[in-house]
């Protein structure tokens, strides 16, 4: 398998005009020219395919295709079948046309429900012969694969999606044609929180003198409004940061056209565009549109057709993304800066000692100003100086209101088995320190709705839960918080718990002290007799979030309904060095027990793509090939885990283990 095939001179130009050369050559070798075999069950198990297919024209077109699980599969590593008699046909897609005078495909296998896609670019055939001649139904294509590759989770909101298979037999209106966009488009683009684009690159002049086109799909996404209406039926398209690779705008860039699809989920139509695309750079941005990358592109629409959705196709609106950038107000931009990823300079204003291992610091600006706005459960991304000298980046979340942005609370607790961060701060920051940090960062918000929330802190977890906890109270929301630790010293926060919660708050041990017996948290009988339609927010050790997801589940809990911050890749005390070897190169590496597998590799310059390193994402999946892993992550299905690893914060059972790098 050849685990990374080159990028294109288009792709190429744009990661260096962003300055994301390197972070995209690491990501980039996610590609492959096979499909990964965690993702063969994903497919087959889908009932949604967004499909990219270029017409007579050459205009991209984005189509999604509907069916009963099994409608798409990978039958091997090497190609996908479609099999239309197990899916809605709607013969007036551009799609079919298209496939018959240009066989090259982008496909995008997305389960919006748990944020999981998978893409897939190659070359479609029919099966039988005839196929692009007679009738549709009936008929069964195979994709073959020249490109294959995950992605991570982020930007999609989650939606689950019901099918009703009576529909395939329905006959579908004919389509709606035009150029201008109508009044009732536009409302469906301003409203959009989702979308899916086709692009494409230039392949090659065929021997009938006939252009040929590599297409990609690929999803967008963000709050309403994300996508802005210029005049001229152009619209103005953020460009959030990702994996680096820019295959969308790496095609635009060689190729100045798009199209993609709208669905709207509410009213059973989809809506496609087509037309010619521009790429904006430094692009002036107060209100943070584009969450601090300043790239845009534009779309000018010079083709749509509306499509009628059968109505036995339902979605079901989950959540949105937690990370979907939220615009600011032109106000509140110019008391925060312009650019919301800048660098800022804080000092330490405040230090107090919470416990025997957590310190509480607050940070403010070096020159008084307001700090960036943040809501409650937002993280602060602070540089921190190693004892070794290195300098890297931490997390810690925000336990201070929302409601006052002149200072930043953190908390952090000294890990003697960890990083070495949570010490470095311990021993280094005192009254007066200058620190360097990013402005907040929010990937474990709090939903705005009437529904009960039952809050869940494992020790240090407590501070993302102390700002949900003020919001819920000054809100007079109806919730309940559940805070545990090891020991009545370590409920550090008990008293603003008790202050902001009352009798809405229980408080757990697991330990015994002189005077009271242990009190362990019960979270089986905490989800048993739960509220009905209850969100659980938690943030705490990993076998607590794996326990709470896994006792949800059983109950026929959503998804959507658990949210959820883990502590990330901390070492623990029991673990020891382990042998990673490397089937590919050769190479063996011993992982010291306060390192991740991840990080190891990259101090031996072994290349692997990541993204959260918190094992969230499941970028950095790696299949095992010998050995046995001790997982940690909070991605990977239990099937999956059989042959596969987050090793950004995964570790071996045994001494050893044996990678397919």
């Amino acid at each position: 398998m050849s685990r990374y095939l080159s990028f294109h001179q288009g792709e190429l130009a744009v990661q260096a005009m962003a300055n994301e050369s390197a972070i995209a050559q690491r990501n980039g070798r996610v590609v492959s020219n096979e499909i990964l075999p965690g993702a063969i069950p994903f497919i087959a198990q889908q009932n949604m395919l967004v499909v990219s297919s270029i017409d007579d024209t050459g205009r991209p077109w984005s189509s999604v295709l509907f069916g009963t699980q099994g409608f798409i599969q990978a039958n091997t590593s090497g190609s996908l079948i479609l099999d239309l008699t197990k899916m809605q046909v709607n013969d007036n897609d551009p799609l079919w046309q298209n496939i018959a005078h240009n066989k090259q495909v982008g496909v995008l296998a997305i389960e919006l429900s748990t944020r999981r896609r998978f893409r897939v670019n190659g070359r479609i055939e029919p099966i039988s012969k005839g196929a692009f001649d007679g009738p549709l139904q009936g008929q069964q294509f195979e994709i073959t694969v020249q490109q294959a590759y995950p992605n991570c989770p982020k930007f999609i909101q989650r939606r689950n999606l019901k099918i009703d298979e009576s529909i395939f037999t329905e006959t579908l209106p004919a389509p709606v044609t035009g150029f201008d966009l109508t009044p009732e488009h536009l409302q469906i683009i301003e409203q959009a929180d989702s979308f899916f684009v086709s692009s494409c690159s230039l392949l090659k002049t065929n021997e009938s003198n006939a252009q040929e086109h590599s297409l990609d799909a690929s999803h967008r996404g963000g709050l309403p409004g994300f996508i802005k209406v210029l005049e001229n039926n152009t619209l103005l398209i953020p460009d959030y940061q990702g994996n680096s690779m820019f295959n969308t705008l790496g095609n635009i860039h060689l190729y100045a056209k798009a199209g993609i699809i709208i669905v709207d989920f509410d009213n059973a139509r989809v809506l496609q565009l087509s037309g010619s695309a521009e790429i904006l750079w430094d692009k002036e941005d107060e209100t943070n549109h584009s969450s601090g990358t300043k790239r845009f592109w534009k779309l000018s629409v010079e083709i749509w057709q509306e499509t009628k959705i059968p109505k036995g196709i339902n979605w079901h609106f989950q959540d949105y993304s937690p990370h979907n950038p939220r615009e600011r107000k032109l106000k509140e931009a110019s008391l925060i800066g312009k650019n919301p990823n800048e660098k800022m300079s804080l000092s330490i204003q405040q230090v107090k000692g919470k416990s025997p291992r957590i310190n509480q610091y607050r940070l403010v600006a070096q020159d008084g100003a307001l700090l960036p706005a943040f809501d409650a459960g937002a993280h602060l991304p602070i540089e921190v100086t190693l004892d070794n000298g290195k300098t890297v980046l931490r997390h810690y979340s925000i336990l201070s209101s929302p409601h006052d942005n002149r200072f930043y609370d953190i908390a952090v607790q000294q890990e003697v088995q960890g990083r070495g961060g949570s010490k470095a701060i311990h021993n280094n920051l005192v009254l007066g320190s200058k620190i360097h940090a990013f402005p907040p960062k929010n990937a474990f918000p709090l939903m705005q709705d009437d529904k009960h929330k039952i809050l869940i802190a494992g020790g240090i977890g407590i501070t993302p839960i102390l700002a949900m906890l003020g919001e819920l109270s000054d809100a007079n929301a109806s919730f309940e918080i559940h805070y545990s630790a090891k020991s009545e010293a370590d409920l550090a926060y008990k008293d603003e718990v008790l202050k902001l919660a009352g009798a809405g708050a229980f408080f757990y041990t697991s330990k015994a002290g002189q005077e009271r017996e242990a009190n362990r948290l019960d979270l089986t009988e905490l989800i048993e007799n739960s509220k009905a339609d209850s969100h659980v927010y938690m943030c705490g050790p990993l076998g607590m979030i794996l326990q709470v997801r896994e006792l949800a589940q059983n109950k026929g809990w959503s998804e959507s309904r658990i949210h959820f911050e883990s502590f990330g890749a901390a070492s623990l005390p029991d673990d020891k060095p382990i042998e990673v070897r490397l089937k590919k190169s050769n190479q063996v590496i011993i992982v010291d027990p306060k390192q991740s597998i991840l990080d190891a590799l990259s101090d031996n310059d072994v290349s692997v793509p990541f993204d959260c390193k918190r094992g969230e994402c499941g970028l950095c999946a790696t299949r095992i090939v010998a050995g046995e892993a001790e997982h940690r992550d909070v991605y990977l299905t239990k099937a999956e885990q059989k042959n596969q690893m987050c090793i950004c914060v995964s570790r071996a059972k045994g001494d050893s283990l044996t990678l397919d790098l």
